[in-house]
């Protein structure tokens, strides 16, 4: 037995050599098909979970990504000077889920890149993911980089990313302080800890960092190209809705003609509730709406309730058909003839349907509510209105 032990102790440390005399490129293609393995396996549990709160344990509990996000790390600090750290630490950035066991390795790993990797030419490339990053030390690195960069370009395209980052940290953290259910999942799943981290936020002061990011950009980086406008324009429209069409702001009014070519005006509908949808018939998702929106209709006719549409079709002699075909009777906004038309450009949509949920007074109470939701966001404000 004793020689037994001995063999197996043998066995272990060659092992363990060869495995540290591996590449720094073979070990990190090693953990990742580990991660690979183990991430099919996880899915499976995840999707034959039956509820939310049994896929919030698992996601919890068996998540493979933060156990190899520590194993890449750990190889990145060994080999900083290799391109497979900055491989490694982009790894984490990129694949990192928001839960309680990721927060540690992903810090880590946005600490590293701002003190090693700062000037590295793929840089830039984790700018769009982090602007929808829920990890609170994203903006310390975009920061970093806004300050810190050799190129204005890049320094200024960092600045409009933290403006972002910043922005939809606090939409997250006021949904999640608006809508209950919301809340509720989101505990389930990350648990209560990240949640109320959500909660607890100052908006007021991530929204005015923001805004002091925008303008920045807006003023020192203006003529730099960023997707199919320049970061002026594009800073422009982000501080338009920070300052205009935040929850709690009373809605800007909109004066144009309707999809009959008669004047309209968001205002005449003061005292209602009001639900506005940016929509096009070229849009699945808002005429997988239309149902919803028709209901709303039906059931609040005659009462302080209107719907009305921002509508961004090309073709107006194809839409008057389809309006009667899916019977849409409510009035629009055209702001056509192309998606990104005046109206929805000043808004700054992103995406279609957005919608915001309005009360009596014009004030934003809700955004981004769908189905059931959109119902019972309605049902609320009406009770106010008696």
């Amino acid at each position: 037995m004793r020689h037994f032990f001995i063999v197996v102790l043998v066995v272990t440390l060659i092992a363990t050599q060869a495995q540290s005399q591996e590449s720094p490129s073979a070990q990190h293609a090693a953990i990742l098909k580990e991660y690979e393995a183990a991430a099919s396996a996880y899915l499976r549990r995840l999707q034959a979970a039956t509820s939310v709160a049994e896929q919030g344990k698992i996601f919890r509990d068996d998540n493979p990504q933060p156990a190899a996000a520590l194993r890449l790390l750990a190889l990145a600090k060994q080999h900083p000077k290799d391109e497979i750290a900055y491989q490694s630490l982009t790894w984490i950035l990129q694949n990192s889920e928001f839960g309680p066991a990721a927060v540690k390795p992903y810090s880590d790993a946005i600490d590293l890149l701002a003190t090693h990797y700062l000037d590295h030419k793929d840089i830039e490339k984790l700018f769009e993911r982090m602007a929808k990053s829920p990890f609170i030390a994203t903006p310390k690195f975009l920061q970093t980089v806004f300050d810190k960069h050799p190129k204005a370009a890049t320094r200024g395209r960092a600045g409009f990313h933290l403006g972002l980052c910043l922005k939809n940290y606090a939409d997250t953290a006021e949904r999640l302080r608006s809508e209950s259910e919301m809340a509720k999942n989101a505990e389930l799943v990350v648990g209560p800890e990240l949640v109320k981290q959500f909660k607890d936020a100052d908006l007021a002061k991530l929204r005015g960092q923001a805004e002091k990011a925008f303008e920045r950009v807006e003023k020192d980086h203006a003529f730099i190209a960023y997707k199919k406008t320049n970061l002026a324009r594009a800073a422009a429209a982000e501080l338009f809705e920070i300052r205009h069409l935040a929850f709690g702001k009373t809605v800007p009014d909109l004066e144009a003609d309707d999809t009959d070519g008669k004047p309209l005006k968001l205002s005449d509908y003061r005292g209602k509730v009001v639900v506005l949808v940016f929509w096009g018939t070229w849009c699945p998702h808002c005429m997988a709406m239309v149902p919803t929106e028709r209901a709303l209709v039906k059931r609040y006719e005659g009462q302080p309730f209107a719907m009305v549409g921002v509508n961004s079709d090309i073709d107006l002699d194809k839409l008057k058909p389809a309006l009667v075909k899916h019977g849409i009777t409510w009035r629009s906004f055209y702001d056509g003839p192309t998606a990104d038309g005046p109206i929805a450009s000043k808004w700054n949509v992103q995406g279609w349907p957005c919608i915001y949920v309005l009360d009596a007074k014009g004030v934003i109470r809700f955004r981004e509510l769908r189905g059931e939701q959109l119902e019972r966001a309605v049902a609320e404000l009406m009770k106010e209105t008696k």
